[in-house]
């Protein structure tokens, strides 16, 4: 039983007309004859007799009409609430903590869809990103593709590679690339588990036959670049991060055989979300 199904009856009644009730409504005739069939169906009672004069409630439908206009009333405002609420609740947004910093500040900034605000939330890892979405405690996510389930609505936005940081003082300051494998030696600075680039890093240096050299493990929130200008060791970030080092005595080579892109998604669990979402991405991109 439909809110729609109940305002046809009742305005039906009001009107003693379907054609009429029909017009005030604006449905076809056929459309509303066929919502007072559903509600008779389910019901399982006769509520209009039809006269030559137009319609008369039957005495169950006339049981059914008191007692269901104050529900219809109720219904409505329940209704009206709820948008209401809706459309002063933040689309909540999620986002891995290098997409936050430097990709999504310049495109989301004053940002309102489906006329409601945002809010963006850090989480350290897709999965957990990933997790939230399904969970219902984020809307939209940014997030590493590899983890994005079939059941969403995704997009992806960009791939990149990966890259290997370096205080200025390391003897391939003067090399264009690095090769994975030169590098599992190297004192490595990562962050603390769980987190993407940490395992990625693992998993690829493992098919390659070797153990990364894991010296340092930096908490999220703390300046892991800063440990690699202090000289303490080197790190591999994505291509994303590794544009914004300039200011930072460090440089940064692209790591040649590192296996496997960083390939970035938008992703929800509503495809109109998700299409409006990644419309003002790309306007923004534009200008």
């Amino acid at each position: 039983m439909n809110i729609e199904w109940l305002q046809s009856f009742t305005e039906a009644t009001k009107r003693k007309s379907l054609s009429q009730a029909a017009k005030a409504l604006n449905l076809s005739q056929p459309a509303l004859s066929k919502h007072i069939r559903n509600l008779e169906h389910e019901l399982d009672v006769v509520l209009f007799h039809r006269t030559s004069s137009g319609i008369e409630l039957t005495e169950a439908g006339e049981r059914f009409h008191n007692r269901i206009v104050p529900v219809i009333a109720e219904l409505i405002t329940i209704r009206q609430e709820l948008r209401q609420f809706r459309q002063t609740t933040p689309i909540a947004i999620g986002s891995l903590p290098s997409l936050a910093t430097y990709y999504l500040p310049s495109r989301i900034q004053g940002l309102r869809l489906l006329d409601r605000p945002m809010t963006l939330m850090i989480q350290n890892t897709s999965g957990e990103l990933v997790q939230s979405l399904q969970e219902g405690r984020l809307d939209a996510i940014f997030v590493d593709t590899l983890y994005i389930e079939k059941s969403l609505w995704s997009y992806e936005l960009f791939t990149e590679s990966y890259y290997a940081v370096f205080p200025l003082h390391h003897r391939f300051r003067s090399r264009k690339t690095v090769a994975l494998s030169e590098l599992y030696e190297e004192p490595l600075i990562v962050h603390q588990a769980p987190c993407d680039t940490r395992k990625h890093i693992i998993e690829q240096m493992e098919l390659l036959g070797h153990k990364p050299n894991i010296i340092n493990e930096v908490a999220f929130g703390d300046f892991i670049l800063g440990a690699v200008t202090a000289g303490m060791g080197i790190t591999i970030i994505p291509e994303l991060m590794a544009k914004h080092i300039g200011h930072l005595q460090l440089f940064a080579l692209p790591i040649t055989n590192f296996g496997r892109s960083r390939s970035v998604s938008l992703a929800t669990q509503s495809a109109n979300l998700g299409s409006q979402l990644y419309q003002f991405i790309s306007t923004t991109d534009n200008e």
